[in-house]
């Protein structure tokens, strides 16, 4: 009888798969731990490694714990329920490292907690006859995992989700492709909508660490509101450490990283962002928050370049999407030459690609930071502050 074949793990790699070696071959391996020993399922041989999925932990990690959520093993969304916090955060620290290999890093930012802290939860729905299902895609992007409960959520979501969920006429009404969104402020309490919500519907209060934010319910805010507060912290520490004259903020949303900077008297600030109804809530913010002398421009964050007039004096904050800056941006970047770069960043693997194509510009990294703003998922948060002489 053949033996199953094993691996032992020796890392975790970026998106949460345990790395191991198999007949010479990289072996990738979900849901295990460095220095485990694992008997595995071969499911593809892709040439130069494979893909496998654990069938026994022959030695577990002392980090590993049983799982919070019962549908861990299913439910793609997190990578990490079977780890204690501290490991996670060490492993998602030595993946930014391994990135980032000759910069020097901060000490990383835990959350405060690794559950109950989402204030937003996107699910899908799928109807097939009479079953319907809301949730979450699995991993092959089609199938809905029906998802009664998240524990990554806080809890009035979790209750304003069993509420629609055992209501047959809510049930009835759901459809293939509908999006049912629900959505938390302290303010504002738990709410829900279908699909996308009317551009001019009524705004949601945030709380934040410089004040109450006014945020359309179709705007981007971060969806930890606790390490989004520790984030704007350090950005302003960065700031008060070396002053501009100007402070840019490409892709602002509603404007809490600009409006961070005029609090700290900074005399020229912009707030860049191709969301007409993200600025129009960040001159509101600014208003209320006794802030009226900042600039607004609803553009791409390609056409913001352009006004750093004197990017000696400047420093430019960044905060893309998953997708990173990119290379014209990062071109037009380097032609104009802002003093400091702030970067803030979700997807460290196209921040890492981004930096290198600055340093080929001649920018250098003071400095990264982690932020764990996603317990228990593969994503972290990220700042790294970049300078040129």
């Amino acid at each position: 009888m053949k033996l199953p074949a094993q691996v032992v793990i020796s890392e975790v790699a970026y998106g949460g798969r345990g790395v191991g070696r198999l007949d010479g071959k990289v072996c990738f391996v979900p849901g295990t731990l460095p220095g485990e020993t694992v008997a595995i399922e071969v499911l593809k041989d892709r040439g130069n490694f494979t893909e496998a999925k654990p069938t026994v932990i022959l030695t577990p990690s002392p980090h590993r714990i049983r799982p919070a959520c019962p549908l861990a093993s299913h439910c793609p969304g997190c990578s990490y329920q079977h780890t204690d916090y501290g490991e996670e955060v060490r492993i998602k620290n030595k993946q930014l490292q391994s990135m980032l290999p000759l910069s020097p890093l901060l000490p990383p930012v835990a959350a405060p907690r690794p559950d109950g802290y989402r204030n937003k939860m996107a699910l899908h729905a799928q109807a097939d006859g009479k079953d319907r299902r809301l949730g979450y895609f699995m991993e092959d992007n089609t199938t809905i995992l029906d998802v009664p409960a998240c524990p990554l959520a806080v809890a009035p979501l979790n209750a304003l989700l069993a509420e629609r969920r055992a209501d047959p006429s809510f049930l009835k009404t759901l459809r293939n492709d509908m999006t049912i969104t629900f959505r938390w402020t302290e303010k504002d309490g738990a709410v829900w909508w279908r699909n996308r919500a009317a551009e001019n519907d009524v705004w949601l209060v945030e709380s934040s660490v410089i004040g109450p934010l006014a945020v359309p319910r179709n705007s981007f805010y971060q969806m930890n509101p606790a390490m989004a507060d520790r984030l704007v912290v350090a950005v302003m520490d960065r700031l008060k450490a070396n002053p501009p004259d100007t402070a840019v903020d490409l892709y602002c949303g509603v404007g809490i990283f600009a409006l961070a900077a005029a609090t700290l008297g900074i005399p020229r600030v912009l707030g860049v962002d191709v969301d007409g109804p993200g600025i129009r809530a960040a001159e509101f913010n600014a208003r209320k928050l006794g802030l009226p002398g900042i600039q607004w421009k609803t553009a791409t964050a390609h056409d913001g370049i352009p006004e750093l007039e004197h990017p000696q004096r400047t420093t430019l904050i960044v905060d893309p999407p998953r997708s990173g800056l990119g290379r014209q941006m990062i071109r037009d970047l380097i032609k104009h030459r802002p003093a400091r770069i702030l970067y803030i960043s979700c997807a460290p693997d196209t921040m890492a690609r981004d930096a290198a194509w600055l340093g080929e510009g001649g920018y250098t990294i003071l400095s990264s930071q982690l932020f764990d703003m996603f317990p228990r998922t593969a994503h972290f948060e990220s700042l790294t502050e970049f300078h040129i002489p």
